[in-house]
């Protein structure tokens, strides 16, 4: 299994890349575009910050 740190890492990468590719759909859709990766963005970054002294 792969560590939480990596997890966290992982969920930080793929959030970020999603919203950056829907920040040019945001005129349109406002938040919708963006809601998503928002959160995926943020729960990796508590997962990866939350328990750094754990595996």
């Amino acid at each position: 299994m792969w560590s939480k740190k990596v997890s966290g890492l992982i969920g930080m990468i793929v959030g970020g890349i999603w919203f950056v590719a829907n920040l040019r759909h945001v005129a349109d859709q406002g938040f919708v575009a963006i809601g998503m990766p928002l959160i995926i963005l943020s729960l990796g970054a508590i997962y990866y910050f939350k328990n750094k002294g754990e595996n």
